[in-house]
């Protein structure tokens, strides 16, 4: 889907593009770190779980635009905001919004992370800003 966006709009917004366009929706303003800690032995686990489910994330990034390491502990914790699956939109798995942070593209208001006052899901596919105008299209 990115590759179909870039050939839409342009290149993608870069992590900071996204995380400034975004921060006026963050609940904690100031905060840029968005990964939950994890004790040593549950992050061993942690990244056996990433690399054994080949989930689409690199644990050594700084930047993170989804707190995975948040939800693998929801997971574990048997958290209902914790699931998971194949979006009819791109056909990619996809994860809950719960663990949005700010950098990423489709952060919306069903994130821990946000305001109640950031973009919400419209039409199954896309955000709108309280104002009305389409923030993020997943079918662009």
């Amino acid at each position: 889907m990115p590759e179909l966006w870039d050939a839409i709009m342009g290149a993608a917004p870069s992590p900071q593009q996204t995380f400034a366009g975004n921060q006026q929706y963050a609940a904690t303003p100031g905060r840029t770190d968005y990964n939950t800690a994890l004790p040593q032995l549950d992050e061993f686990a942690f990244r056996q779980w990433v690399a054994n489910n080949r989930v689409p994330f690199n644990p050594d990034s700084r930047t993170q635009d989804y707190d995975m390491r948040g939800f693998w502990r929801g997971l574990m914790q048997e958290n209902p905001h914790a699931v998971s699956g194949v979006n009819s939109n791109d056909q990619q798995m996809h994860y809950s919004d719960y663990w949005k942070t700010p950098y990423h593209r489709s952060f919306s208001n069903e994130s821990q992370y946000a305001t109640p006052n950031a973009p919400q899901w419209v039409n199954e596919s896309q955000l709108a800003t309280p104002g009305g105008r389409i923030a993020f299209d997943e079918r662009r």
